[in-house]
């Protein structure tokens, strides 16, 4: 059972429970949804250590875990349409916009399983979707630059989740682009150093949402939210 617990699903565990003790009880459905999609990413990575283990005992005979992936690319497409959704309504009406995003993405998702089948990674979605969640925390940003109203950074949870998602897909697509354009013949050696550099994402990441899941709860058990 102990094989299945890496550093990246270990933080993602831990980040599971404390939005199960900080969210259970939120008032908010938005915010309950994080719970699920904790749960879901959990078990999808957990899957993927165990079907890895299997593909590179018998490389002929069973297929990659990227399956996997692409489904949990679904839950993405759905999750964070719905939360940019509610992080940017309060400044403008964006449900137009993320509504159309949010179906592009659906679209290319189900053209390339159709044109590759589930076993290769929708590389094309998954690009989309980045340009769509770096420019939406972009605009979160401005938008809270932008606001009149005074706001307490500490203790501001909708700032440290997008903080998190922001440093993390950015500093990823960074990463992807300077891994690809590497020569061949030095692409061992940075891709030793890449997984260190996407495990410290990862703990940025669930660190920042972590903290985000305990401002929410003591802002709303304070009243305050």
């Amino acid at each position: 059972m102990l094989q299945y617990f890496t550093l990246n699903t270990g933080i993602e565990i831990v980040c599971f429970l404390i939005a199960m003790i900080c969210l259970n009880s939120d008032n908010k459905a938005e915010w309950k949804v994080f719970i699920v999609f904790l749960l879901v990413t959990c078990i999808i990575e957990m899957a993927g250590v165990h079907f890895k283990k299997i593909y590179l005992a018998d490389q002929i005979h069973n297929p990659p875990n990227i399956w996997l992936y692409n489904i949990l690319l679904l839950f993405q497409i759905c999750f964070f349409s719905m939360i940019f959704d509610m992080l940017l309504s309060k400044y403008l009406n964006i449900k137009i916009v993320i509504f159309g995003m949010g179906t592009l993405l659906l679209v290319t998702h189900n053209y390339e399983l159709y044109q590759h089948g589930i076993f290769a990674y929708n590389e094309l979605t998954n690009t989309i979707m980045l340009v769509f969640i770096v420019l939406g925390s972009l605009f979160y940003f401005y938008s809270l630059l932008k606001d009149e109203n005074y706001v307490e950074l500490k203790y501001a949870y909708d700032f440290w989740w997008v903080a998190g998602i922001l440093f993390f897909y950015f500093g990823s697509t960074a990463c992807n682009i300077f891994f690809k354009s590497l020569s061949p013949e030095k692409i061992k050696s940075i891709k030793h150093l890449t997984y260190y550099i996407y495990n410290a994402f990862n703990i940025i990441l669930y660190g920042c949402w972590s903290y985000s899941f305990i401002c929410r709860k003591w802002l709303t058990s304070q009243g305050l939210s």
